[in-house]
């Protein structure tokens, strides 16, 4: 029996997928919509279900349209083109190759320094020690809502231009829970720091005992800023 229709809310990505036959390492049944298998991309795995675009069941050695959402939307903003590959996966195992044909989360298009640089206002210019102050103002405001943070500190370079700030979060607690405390993080940044026009993306190192995040930014009005926020476990 096939499972009812999936229908994803406001699915971020589309993409094909082919699904490899048992006999090149694939599934021996079908795959209906609303999949789960593990969404790989750039050496990582994630939660992404999937909503076939043109059918309800994929067999081996099809290929299918799928609408695809993250499970952890915050990883992903700043990381996919158009024609970037990537496979399902169940385990280790390949069960499918598949390619980004439209990306609709506008937030999730790729972006780096030099492409921001490139589509700046040329009036615009970099923040500098005279105005600096009001932005840290809105990183203190903005993160010291964050319970599990015991400190912030503050590194300016502002001749560096792709790394004009760092802030640094100092955590209370090592054993604090990685993905809801950085999903705050995102949030603060998203709500209550960054400017209209703005650029984000993540990067996550973790381990048995402790973790790493950074939140690489840029963003700009009238003037511009870059940076990045750099969650530590333990104080330095």
């Amino acid at each position: 029996m096939l499972n009812q229709k999936i229908k994803l809310s406001n699915p971020e990505l589309e993409g094909e997928i082919y699904y490899l036959t048992e006999q090149e390492g694939g599934r021996k049944g079908y795959i209906n919509s609303g999949y789960r298998g593990q969404f790989f991309y750039k050496g990582k795995d994630w939660d992404a279900p999937q909503e076939f675009i043109d059918k309800e069941i994929c067999n081996p050695g099809e290929t299918v349209k799928v609408k695809i959402r993250t499970l952890s939307p915050h990883f992903h903003v700043g990381q996919f083109l158009e024609g970037q590959y990537f496979e399902a996966r169940e385990g280790f195992k390949t069960v499918g190759r598949g390619k980004i044909t439209k990306i609709l989360r506008s937030d999730f298009n790729y972006w780096n320094y030099e492409s921001f640089f490139m589509n700046l206002p040329v009036e615009c210019k970099p923040y500098d020690f005279q105005n600096i102050g009001g932005f840290i103002a809105d990183f203190e405001y903005g993160l010291s809502k964050i319970h599990g943070i015991k400190k912030i500190k503050f590194t300016k370079s502002l001749s560096n231009k792709n790394q004009m700030l760092n802030v640094e979060c100092i955590l209370k607690d090592n054993k604090i829970q990685a993905r809801p405390f950085i999903d705050e993080i995102c949030k603060s940044w998203e709500d209550e720091i960054q400017f209209k026009n703005s650029f984000y993306k993540t990067d996550l190192k973790q381990n048995e005992n402790n973790f790493k995040f950074e939140l690489i930014f840029a963003t700009y009005h009238s003037m511009y800023l870059t940076g990045k926020i750099i969650v530590n476990a333990t104080e330095k």
